[in-house]
């Protein structure tokens, strides 16, 4: 039957019946039973009709997410806490929040979009999704207008989507809370942005933002999580996804810089993959080795493509910084310091330490900075290149060179400091810096050999490499005197390599600048960590150098002391017993003269072993005695307890174990209260040997196992010779 013989005997009008056929008339009951009678349907087309009135069809389940990508490697454990969070993080009658933040291109889209793909299917209300472009100035999506994708996706009537925006949300969080959904909102802005959007109890909602969101935070109280980039291993595997595992498995070292070139995000890894599968490469050194330029590095990572055009992508986090920010973060990018803290960076800026504080908790709020440890930040290697291309279009010369100047002579004055609290007044002010008016170092008055200590330990390697990168016509005497104003820290915690680096490289720099001064310095630093190495002759050679400057520039009495006596206690090493107590006996005259008792309780102890050597035990006891007493004078741990485990020594040689044992125990607690590792080392070796000779096998076991496992802990072979004394006395345990 055609349309019009359906009308004709139902007695409607054929325009009537399309119209409702077409869904421009409601069905009628009546007319819906009239045209099943006219077919003889039998009831079905009423059937059919019921079916379709709203009230009876499924609410639509809308799954907006987009795809993510096929190379997604890791993030294993943080899949694990959105897990656990979908779990654990639901507040009776909110919604599940989850706030993933960090940094551009670290993956935080990547993650949200690969852990909702995983539990989408728990939601019966499917998954809701929107880009709302945070950052972007002037094309920040507009939340009313999400809100309303959102109600038409959730198939909510017109007339729901014509009220203010407070009804709208109501009505959207009453359809979630019918069937509950999974929300993502991407690159969010701020709370204001979203609030409307965050569904009710039930639902679950997935944040990603590249700025800190403490007021989104505050108000959910939802699993926070910030996304580093990815581990070693993972930008790894990524690498070897894209190029193949061959290629990165010939050049482990190679592929290892280029990740870390790339500041180890996944975008980043995947751009410098491409370029090498396009451009044929014919090594990844090669190709690391093009990276390693800061003025070319970002060249890579420009395009015409504003997802993956590195400039704009940090442009929109920039250009969200107040003035003055902007200005800190610039100077980061040509400082020559690799990591920063609030004082550092006043140096560099000139600024208080406050506004620096404030400053770079901004930078860190949006994750331009990253956290290292006790307050210190640094900069992944893209953003120290955009930061350095910032700094060089918009920062003169002079301020450049005035930065690299103030950071300078502020590291320099600190290390002063510094040293002078872990070894009081060792210098006199023979190396005392010209800080400046401007310049504000740490005294360390309040914290003393603690905060002294903590201070080199998280800065040394720090101000070794400003000082390397400092220009020696500018800097002058800095350059030579940054490092060897370390001596004293490093003579406590023996970081050999470290010292001997230092010594070397600040040596060059005196030589190139012709200071003969820092040529005596450098030479006595040099010789000594060489001597502490047993490098007996190359450290008589710089050292003997080191006084014969000294004596030709008439340096003053204390300086010349402490060459005479590294001098003494190198030819000690070398047998040379006669020349070491000419020196020692110099040194300790001229620090006598002085009244310096911190310079003459180490040349008492080393004069204690020389009179040792020479049989005279008379001798030997006073001058232990006597560093003993200057030691108790000074308040330097370390000194203080060199005296007691050289006392210790000398009374062990004269079999007094018990009186020996004493003072070993002294020097114990307090080289474990200045972290002397190898120092504890030492006397715990000499205590298990004062324990064993007085018949205490088991204690001296005890004593020799814990020397044994600070060695090995620090890589030192001696550790093999005391594993040697420890079989012997289990032997002997045996056998009794």
């Amino acid at each position: 039957m055609s349309l019009g013989d359906v009308a004709v005997r139902a007695g409607y009008s054929v325009s009537y019946l399309s119209k409702m056929l077409h869904g421009h008339r409601r069905l009628l009951p009546s007319v819906v039973t009239r045209i099943d009678e006219v077919l003889g349907a039998s009831g079905e087309l009423e059937r059919i009709a019921r079916d379709q009135e709203p009230s009876r069809r499924p609410p639509p389940r809308p799954m907006q997410l987009p795809s993510g990508a096929a190379d997604f490697v890791g993030r294993e454990a943080y899949l694990h806490q959105l897990d656990t969070a979908l779990i654990t993080r639901a507040r009776p009658g909110a919604a599940a929040t989850i706030v993933i933040e960090g940094g551009f291109w670290v993956g935080k889209t990547e993650l949200a979009l690969q852990w909702a793909a995983r539990v989408q299917s728990r939601f019966p209300g499917g998954c809701l999704f929107a880009d709302m472009r945070g950052l972007a100035p002037g094309v920040a999506a507009d939340p009313d207008e999400v809100l309303d994708a959102f109600l038409q996706a959730l198939g909510a009537p017109p007339e729901a989507l014509r009220g203010s925006t407070g009804d709208r949300a109501a009505h959207y969080r009453s359809l979630l809370a019918q069937r509950p959904a999974l929300v993502v909102l991407d690159n969010i802005a701020s709370y204001d942005q979203v609030h409307h959007l965050l569904p009710g109890a039930g639902s679950a909602v997935v944040l990603t933002s590249r700025e800190h969101q403490s007021a989104l935070l505050l108000r959910s109280g939802g699993l926070h999580m910030e996304l580093p980039p990815l581990s070693r291993e993972e930008a790894l595997t990524l690498l070897r996804r894209r190029v193949g595992e061959a290629r990165v498995d010939v050049e482990v070292s190679a592929a290892e810089a280029l990740i870390e070139r790339c500041g180890r995000l996944p975008m980043a890894v995947l751009i410098a993959a491409e370029h090498i599968q396009q451009h044929h490469h014919g090594s990844l050194a090669g190709f690391a080795g093009e990276l390693t330029a800061e003025a070319r590095r970002l060249d890579l990572f420009a395009s015409t493509e504003p997802a993956v055009n590195i400039h704009g992508v940090i442009d929109l986090s920039y250009l969200a910084l107040p003035l003055r920010a902007r200005r800190v973060f610039r100077l980061t990018g040509i400082s020559p310091a690799p990591l920063m803290s609030a004082e550092s960076t006043a140096a560099l800026t000139g600024l208080s330490r406050d506004e620096s504080r404030e400053d770079l908790d901004l930078l860190r709020a949006a994750h331009l900075l990253e956290d290292v440890q006790g307050g210190r930040f640094r900069m992944n290697d893209l953003l120290h290149a955009y930061a350095h291309q910032r700094a060089v279009v918009e920062e003169s010369l002079a301020e450049v060179e005035r930065a690299h100047d103030r950071v300078l002579r502020w590291y320099t004055a600190t290390a002063w400091h510094a040293a002078n609290a872990l070894a009081p007044h060792w210098s006199g002010m023979a190396l005392a810096p010209d800080a400046g008016r401007e310049i504000e170092p740490l005294t360390f008055e309040d914290s003393g050999y603690e905060g002294a200590m903590a201070w080199c330990d998280a800065e040394a390697e720090t101000a070794i490499h400003v000082a390397r990168r400092a220009k020696s016509h500018v800097a002058r005497d800095a350059v030579w005197m940054l490092p060897t104003l370390f001596l004293p820290y490093f003579y406590i915690t023996k970081q050999w390599g470290n010292w001997l680096t230092a010594a070397t490289d600040s040596l060059a720099a005196a030589r190139r600048s012709g200071s003969r001064r820092g040529m005596a310095w450098c030479l006595h630093s040099l010789g000594w960590a060489q001597h502490e190495l047993g490098r007996t002759d190359e450290a008589l050679h710089n050292l003997r150098d080191a006084l014969r400057l000294r004596n030709e520039l008439g340096d003053d009495d204390r300086v010349r002391g402490w060459t005479l006596f590294a001098l003494g206690t190198a030819c000690l090493g070398a047998g040379e017993c006669e020349e070491a107590r000419r020196h020692l006996d110099e040194a300790d005259q001229l620090f006598a003269e002085l009244a310096f008792s911190f310079g003459r309780a180490f040349t008492c102890a080393s004069l204690a072993h020389v009179h040792q050597v020479f049989g005279d035990v008379t001798a030997a006891t006073q001058a232990a005695l006597d560093a003993l007493t200057y030691a108790q004078e000074v308040p330097a741990v370390p000194v203080l307890s060199l005296a007691h485990h050289q006392y210790g020594l000398l009374l062990l040689e004269q079999r007094h174990y018990r009186t020996a044992l004493s003072h070993f125990d002294a020097a114990l607690r307090l080289r474990r209260a200045s972290r002397e590792r190898w120092g504890e080392a030492d006397t715990l070796i000499a205590r298990a040997d004062a324990l064993s000779k007085s018949g205490n096998l088991p204690a001296a076991r005890v004593s020799y196992h814990e020397a044994a496992e600070i060695l090995e802990a620090l890589h030192d072979p001696r550790a093999l010779d005391i594993r040697t004394r420890i079989a012997k006395l289990n032997a002997d345990l045996d056998d009794a």
